[in-house]
């Protein structure tokens, strides 16, 4: 890896606010890029950035970001646009709404979840078959497309 490879990396984890085990706001919170809270925070956030929460943040509100990677407690309705990860130490209670999903064994999770990006994939619906030496059958009018497997016998 160069010089500049580093530099890259450095750039897009760089912090732009910080608030530290000890700290405690109350309010709203706006920012662009990324802020990791490891203190108390109650009220609403809201980015397209990244937050990340360490293992002694705790949240309570509303948390709308564009990433989140929580190793804290979260409680409350939380929105992310791209990626929610739960690490093993971290503990949700409220509303989740995410297009991808990680949790780690151990993390706890406590409420509703809802994958946005499911919605997408359901307007089109994939339907695999397979035929295993049987009677090759038609689909009936108006059922999905079927994806043949490599077994059928009427070479699709």
């Amino acid at each position: 890896m160069g010089l500049f490879s580093q530099e890259k990396a450095k750039e897009n984890s760089e912090l732009n606010a910080f608030l530290g085990v000890g700290t405690e706001y109350k309010g709203k919170l706006e920012f662009v890029g990324t802020v990791r809270i490891d203190g108390r925070f109650e009220g609403e956030i809201t980015t397209d950035g990244v937050l990340i929460l360490g293992r002694k943040a705790y949240i309570e509100g509303l948390v709308r970001v564009g990433q989140l990677n929580s190793c804290g407690e979260i409680r409350g309705e939380v929105h992310v646009k791209e990626k929610a990860v739960f690490e093993k130490t971290s503990v949700l209670k409220g509303s989740l709404d995410t297009s991808v999903l990680v949790v780690e064994q151990g993390a706890l999770v406590e409420g509703t979840i809802h994958m946005t990006g499911a919605e997408t994939m359901a307007s089109k619906p994939k339907v695999v078959s397979a035929n295993f030496g049987g009677s090759a059958t038609e689909p009936a009018a108006g059922e999905p497309d079927v994806a043949k497997t490599g077994s059928d016998d009427g070479g699709a």
